[in-house]
């Protein structure tokens, strides 16, 4: 059941588990306030009762409610409709499933908090439910696994296409960054088939005991930007500098040349890849062994306290003896 009235937005809350960020920064977020501000507020937001309180709480409609309250308004129309928490997330991801401005990564965790709430409900009936394939659901799932902010940022952001953003997924989690470059600029084909590769091999290594080690360097390819390539092509630097350190005479290896600097294929450009891959790596590095440095910390420590907690008991069994 479910009812329209006017609603005053005092008793209206945000909803916590909202499947999309309000960005109030953003210049589409600043439109709809100034449409609101100027032109009233169009349609309705859809609202639950808050149990055991006489407030609302936000099912549909985040962005608008944000919006009027921003543009000054003390009220609004909006539909109360009694639901619980797990169809309240069932209902806004329905309502955003189709929206291109939800992200993939707040599909994944609406979709996540709702089987939490639903230990039930297979990924075959959430996918049913919201009328996608079990395939586009299991592949939003993985990006779960995805843990570095600034990678997630950069899918979010569509730097990182999904074709790409799923395959990163399947890799450790410490070796998702030595791909984030590729991740941005390989195209799907390319991209996925490096990592299944990578994957196979540390699963070929692990089932024979052996270290898979870590990823070799590959430089990769993508375009330089069209404002650099023009600039090049007036002023004609950078041919200077890989004429100059290649000793290239030959006209058509001159032409495969400034067509691998188009690529990031040439000399320095693949010299400042192996560079910025180095300094990765060595941060890398750092980081493992500061980790092993915290652990050996923790276990002296347990070691040191399990001591003193023997001690203590001994000394506790001679003093009961004594007595």
């Amino acid at each position: 059941m479910s009812n329209l009235v006017e609603i005053s937005l005092e008793k209206v809350r945000e909803n916590p588990d909202a499947i999309r960020n309000v960005n109030r920064q953003s210049e589409e977020y600043q439109g709809i306030v100034e449409s609101i501000r100027l032109k009233g507020f169009n349609g309705v937001v859809t609202v639950r009762p808050m149990p055991g309180t006489d407030e609302f709480v936000i099912v549909d409609g985040m962005h608008r409610y944000c919006a009027a309250k921003d543009a000054g308004l003390t009220e609004i129309p909006a539909t109360v409709v009694d639901m619980s928490e797990g169809e309240a997330i069932e209902y806004s991801i329905m309502a955003n499933v189709h929206n291109k401005s939800t992200t993939a990564t707040e599909y994944c965790n609406g979709c996540l908090k709702l089987l939490a709430l639903n230990p039930m409900l297979t990924e075959g009936e959430l996918a049913a439910k919201l009328g996608k394939s079990p395939a586009w659901l299991s592949n939003i799932l993985r990006l779960n696994k995805i843990e570095n902010d600034d990678i997630i940022a950069l899918i979010d952001a569509g730097k990182i296409n999904l074709s790409n953003a799923y395959a990163l997924a399947k890799l450790p989690p410490e070796e998702m960054a030595d791909f984030i470059t590729e991740a941005q600029t390989q195209p799907p084909e390319e991209f996925v088939s490096a990592v299944n590769e990578r994957v196979k091999a540390i699963r070929d290594a692990k089932r024979k005991g052996d270290d898979a080690g870590g990823p070799e360097f590959a430089p990769a390819e993508w375009l330089q930007k069209l404002k650099d390539i023009k600039e090049q092509r007036d002023t004609g630097e950078v041919a200077s500098a890989l004429v100059s350190e290649t000793g290239i005479t030959d006209p058509k290896d001159g032409f495969i040349l400034a067509l691998n600097w188009v690529l990031h294929a040439d000399p320095f450009s693949i010299a400042d890849q192996k560079a910025a891959w180095d300094e990765k790596q060595a941060m890398k590095a750092e980081k493992a062994k500061q980790r092993e440095a915290e652990k050996a910390a923790k276990k002296k420590e347990k070691a040191e306290e399990a001591l003193k907690e023997a001690a203590e008991n001994e000394a506790k069994i001679k003093e009961e003896l004594a007595q």
